[in-house]
């Protein structure tokens, strides 16, 4: 089992947020929170490698940090073209059986409850936010047996997929996968769940955290 982690730009990451953090605050809580994901796959103990899929020069100090590969998609390719690119990179050059996809905006994820929700695994295994719209975690063995969509609201487009390949689907809500970052509120949500966290110490640190406290207490005001 192989860990796929797209990251598709920092520059211009998590634009939900542009009312409330500056661009160069956006693009470091993106990278607090891509090291919170990678140091939880790196932990796991039942992952065989793990791979950063990004064109971002960022990538290349991460991948080089947490000693992932790394692998850069064609420049015209949308998420789930990048994603089946390299799914199909790890069948070639690593003889995967198995891929998850875990976005780089779920901080609070942990190695344990990882590994867990591997030993269940059998064919399909999706993990959807905690709306049921989108698809945060997305388990295949083997990596290409069904279609990848990732559109922001793949959650019951991934389950019809995996229904029409014959495959039913393993769901697993309510997991540390269902809190993806895209807004004030969720940054909250993480700073009180993972305060260990790297996101919420630079939430902390770079003020940004009081900041989003006194536009709550000033909107409840």
């Amino acid at each position: 089992m192989w860990a796929i982690v797209p990251i598709k730009t920092f520059d211009r990451a998590k634009q939900r947020l542009a009312n409330v953090l500056s661009e160069e605050e956006r693009r470091s809580l993106m990278l607090a929170m891509a090291r919170d994901v990678l140091t939880c796959l790196t932990r796991s103990t039942r992952l065989s490698g793990i791979l950063i899929v990004s064109r971002a020069p960022e990538a290349d100090a991460l991948a080089q940090t947490f000693a992932t590969e790394r692998y850069a998609e064609s420049p015209d390719a949308n998420l789930a073209e990048a994603l089946q690119q390299a799914a199909q990179h790890l069948i070639d050059h690593f003889s995967a059986t198995g891929v998850i996809i875990v976005p780089a905006d779920v901080p609070g994820i942990e190695a344990e409850e990882l590994d867990r929700l591997i030993a269940d695994h059998e064919q399909v295994t999706i993990l959807p936010d905690d709306e049921n719209i989108g698809t945060n975690g997305l388990m295949c063995s083997p990596p290409l047996c069904m279609p990848y969509i990732f559109d922001g609201k793949s959650f019951k487009p991934h389950v019809s997929a995996a229904f029409d390949c014959g495959i039913t689907p393993r769901i697993v809500p309510a997991t540390n996968f269902s809190l993806d970052v895209d807004t004030p509120d969720d940054l909250v949500a993480v700073y009180d769940s993972q305060p260990d966290s790297q996101t919420a110490i630079y939430l902390q640190r770079s003020g940004i955290m009081v900041r989003l406290q006194a536009r709550s207490n000033s909107q409840s005001g």
